[in-house]
């Protein structure tokens, strides 16, 4: 009887240490979030990578520590990241899924830091409402989630033993992509959102509807399109999550995540409005992004998904490559 075959022990290993890199980068990115909401930013001032002159401030404010602490774990993250692609290179044949989403997380991980940089050094943060600001976030933006995407795709290749990305061409990328743009699209115009109630605070809902009026600034009138554009963009992800949960009925993990995308969506769509009515406290701000990010990671692991049966999951599955190496090597031995 033949044996399954073996899967190499580094592969295996690798698994925990991609899910763990993963989990600290999103609370790191979450870190990222409550900086921008408490207006902290500026808290190291325009020195870069510096923190007021210093390796570590001493005696500053809060926003200077809650600066400090995001350069000083997004530094780790970048070791972490580093460590994660060496890994996948050395234990992952050429051509691998594992390794393409490795070298992409340390691709963006690093552009992730240019960023910021630029953000500190040029002081586009805290309250600053420059042009240049707000042009650059909608990039910032797409680069982050371009970086949970590969940070979250890296360990899930390699627990579900896929060999290869899928096909851009496969169905299940012809569906996706009205929901990545739509989400992507819902990034942009929310940090412009929240730009805009970080920099002209309401104390009322009243008084957030007079700043129609006044026309202060661009900002204000920007914030329109992101609850108008939540709406279209909840009815396509829940459309994608019914049509892939259709195409791939067998598979339960297809249909939790799409029921959960769905959900999710819902869910945002509701405390969007909640938020303003708040007057934007920032638990809910951090809820409401922390849910968009968990919208995307959740795109991109049904489409991996779809996309792995709708190729042939054995076609794509470690064990043909072990059993097609240990075929290869003893036909070599003979």
């Amino acid at each position: 009887m033949m044996r399954s075959p073996t899967i190499p022990t580094g592969r295996t290993r690798f698994i925990p240490f991609a899910w763990g890199v993963f989990i600290y980068s999103m609370l790191v990115i979450l870190w990222g979030y409550f900086l921008r909401i408490s207006e902290s930013g500026d808290g190291c001032g325009t020195d870069w990578p510096l923190c007021h002159g210093a390796m570590v401030p001493a005696g500053h404010t809060f926003p200077t520590w809650v600066e400090f602490v995001h350069r000083a774990t997004s530094g780790v993250v970048l070791l972490l990241v580093i460590a994660m692609a060496i890994w996948a290179f050395r234990a992952f044949p050429r051509g691998h899924a594992v390794r393409l989403g490795a070298a992409l997380a340390l691709l963006f991980t690093i552009t992730e830091s240019l960023f910021g940089a630029v953000l500190v050094i040029f002081g586009w943060v805290a309250t600053d409402i420059s042009t240049a600001r707000i042009l650059l976030r909608p990039f910032h933006v797409t680069n982050t989630f371009l970086l949970m995407g590969a940070l979250a795709l890296t360990p899930f290749w390699a627990t579900r033993r896929m060999s290869r990305a899928p096909r851009l061409r496969a169905a299940s990328t012809r569906l996706l992509w009205p929901a990545l743009i739509g989400s992507l699209a819902l990034g942009w115009t929310g940090s412009w959102t929240g730009l805009a109630a970080t920099a002209f605070p309401a104390g009322s809902v009243a008084d957030g509807i007079g700043q129609y009026v006044t026309g202060e600034h661009l900002l204000i009138y920007l914030r329109i399109i992101h609850p108008v554009l939540a709406v279209a963009v909840v009815a396509i992800l829940i459309r994608w999550s019914r049509r892939i949960r259709s195409a791939h009925p067998s598979s339960q993990l297809i249909r939790g995540v799409a029921l959960g995308v769905a959900i999710l969506a819902v869910v945002q769509l509701v405390l969007g409005p909640v938020t303003v009515l708040l007057l934007n406290p920032v638990g809910t701000r951090l809820l409401h992004l922390f849910l968009a990010d968990l919208i995307w990671v959740g795109l991109l692991f049904g489409w991996a998904e779809a996309g792995w049966r709708e190729a042939g999951a054995e076609a794509y599955s470690w064990t043909k490559e072990v059993s097609e190496s240990r075929l290869r090597t003893k036909a070599a031995s003979n």
